[in-house]
């Protein structure tokens, strides 16, 4: 085809598609073939990023993404972003902190204190009380549950300063009952040791010796049962940490064989970083592992999700941790240090064991479990309610569905959640049976600004929809993601994966936290176009979140909701 030609089919604008598939057989000037040459080689390096994108979106089931070898001059996109199964919830499950299990070791000294101090409750001398002459009755038993109390934040203090707190601990089953024991012992002797020493009646050699075996035994079966429930999640890589080494040298190497050898350790290999490639024997490691250079390391770390930075030697330029640690400080991501032999010497106080690794940790996140667990728990108790209360409208809803228009009464659509976690979200159909395939005949009527897409009168959507929409029954089926933990009652809306692909670097902060069904953008902007209003809302949520915050969020969204102000 003559180059004449190809400009009367396609006209004079050679970015059209009309250039890019007639272009190859046409014979085209000098210039004109050098602008369209880089207009092609431009689409077609896109295209093969939103390829690599979404291959590394979708792995096969069972699969583990493999790094690629990345320019380390490159800062990635959002294209690059690796999302694959992760975390359902912030860390494995919530007892990922020294909070947690001292919170779950006070119940249970407590539980087990008051159970024995009960089986003698049938002869009433055997209750604690102050002195012989007490008044007895009420007094007897609010001393006895007082002492139950005592021994309950005994244990749990102690079992902290014993080192049973510790999530990533490398312990024998055996030690670890030892400590217990040793614990819970010294918690029961203490404490009656102190009442017999004011003079205070307890029948101690009658509950002393059930009193800790009990304990002990309960203790050290939460252990057990929590382990074979971590490990299982972990065997799916589910709850798993992310990290990237820096340092591709022979302990980086040996750090991630040795982490790869713990089976259930909990943290799944991303790559490494290099820390002086031009000093670096890079081979060691190979080059499908290198994923970039510490001067990007951080725009790496959360386009990949990674949770912890693990250094393998200190970098040889001054002020490179340094500012490694700033950055991360306000990432949120950890940093630890493979420590010196003399360095391990110095500093056998800060040196934390992964397995029998030794590390420094350099810097670790806040854990805020009891608050994580509050907000579960919240999740679960009105998602569980919720879905019995309006079983009967939902009936009515898919009823009106069927008879509207054919297809399903659910609309399944994949999302992107915490920490790049994809799932299935649940809606109630409201547009016809095609409507996805029908995209491309109408963005050109989005309302909304960037990567959000919005069509207030969509055509697409049917009458039933429409009311639907307007109070925001559509989303009453993503309860059921609330309660699988896929989703929490409050936070950031999930995104779709082509919006997901378009994000920024700072874009990524509002997927730091479990997806909601709803959320400060709702209440504040929900009709706002702005996608900058929509990122700076979500990234408010997850800086300033707390408990009072999603009550306060749930309170206004039943506002919101009677407002009809849905589309």
């Amino acid at each position: 085809m003559a180059y004449q030609d190809l400009e009367v089919a396609c006209g004079k604008d050679i970015q059209s598609p009309c250039y890019r598939e007639l272009a190859p057989s046409a014979e085209l000037p000098p210039t004109v073939s050098g602008d369209l040459s880089r207009a092609v080689q431009e689409d077609l390096s896109k295209t093969e990023e939103t390829h690599d994108w979404l291959r590394d979106s979708h792995p096969q089931h069972g699969s583990r993404t493999e790094p690629r070898r990345r320019s380390t001059d490159k800062i990635l996109s959002a294209r690059n972003l690796h999302i694959d199964r992760g975390s359902r919830l912030q860390g494995p499950s919530l007892l990922t902190a020294g909070a947690g299990w001292a919170v779950v070791d006070f119940a249970i000294a407590f539980c087990t204190g008051s159970l024995v101090i009960l089986l003698h409750v049938g002869n009433r001398n055997h209750l604690i009380t102050l002195a012989p002459s007490s008044s007895g009755g009420f007094h007897e038993y609010f001393f006895s549950g007082l002492v139950a109390l005592l021994f309950a934040a005994c244990v749990s203090a102690l079992s902290r300063l014993f080192g049973l707190h510790g999530f990533r601990v490398s312990r024998t089953a055996p030690a670890e009952l030892l400590l217990i024991v040793q614990s819970v012992s010294l918690a029961a002797f203490g404490l009656y040791g102190a009442l017999h020493f004011w003079d205070v009646a307890a029948p101690v050699r009658h509950m002393l010796p059930v009193e800790i075996l009990l304990t002990s035994a309960m203790m050290f079966l939460s252990r057990l049962l929590w382990r074979r429930h971590r490990d299982i999640r972990f065997q799916r890589d589910i709850a798993v940490r992310n990290i990237l080494i820096a340092g591709a040298d022979p302990v980086g190497r040996e750090v991630r064989d040795y982490l790869a050898s713990l089976r259930y350790s909990g943290y799944r290999f991303k790559g490494f970083v290099t820390l002086d490639e031009d000093s670096e024997d890079v081979s060691v490691a190979g080059e499908n592992e290198i994923v970039g250079s510490i001067q990007n390391v951080i725009s790496l770390a959360r386009s990949m999700f990674v949770d912890e930075i693990i250094f393998s030697r200190r970098p040889a330029t001054p002020g490179t941790l340094a500012s490694v640690l700033d950055q991360a400080r306000s990432t949120g991501i950890d940093i630890r240090l493979i420590p010196s032999f003399s360095e391990t010497l110095k500093n056998r106080a800060e040196v934390q064991y992964l397995g029998d690794l030794p590390t420094i940790a350099i810097h670790q996140r806040k854990q805020r479990a009891v608050s994580l667990l509050v907000k579960r728990a919240i999740d679960i108790i009105f998602a569980s309610i919720g879905i019995v209360v309006i079983l009967p409208v939902c009936l009515v809803i898919a009823i009106a569905i069927k008879l509207q228009s054919p297809g399903t009464v659910f609309y399944r659509s994949k999302r992107v959640g915490y920490k790049g976690n994809v799932f299935i979200c649940y809606k109630f159909r409201t547009m016809m049976e095609n409507a996805d395939s029908m995209h491309s005949q109408i963005a050109h009527l989005n309302e909304r600004l960037e990567i959000l897409f919005k069509i207030a009168n969509d055509p697409r959507v049917t009458g039933v929809g429409a009311f639907l929409r307007k109070y925001s029954l559509d989303e009453l089926p993503q309860l059921w993601n609330v309660l699988s933990g896929d989703m929490s009652l409050v936070g950031p809306r999930p995104s779709i994966s082509p919006e997901v692909a378009q994000y920024k670097t700072p874009h990524l902060r509002r997927l730091d936290v479990v997806p909601g069904m709803t959320g400060l953008w709702q209440i504040e902007a929900r009709n706002d176009p702005s996608f900058e209003s929509y990122i700076s809302l979500d990234s408010k949520y997850v800086s300033d979140w707390s408990i009072l915050l999603d009550l306060k969020i749930i309170l206004r969204t039943v506002n919101v909701i009677l407002k009809g102000t849905g589309t």
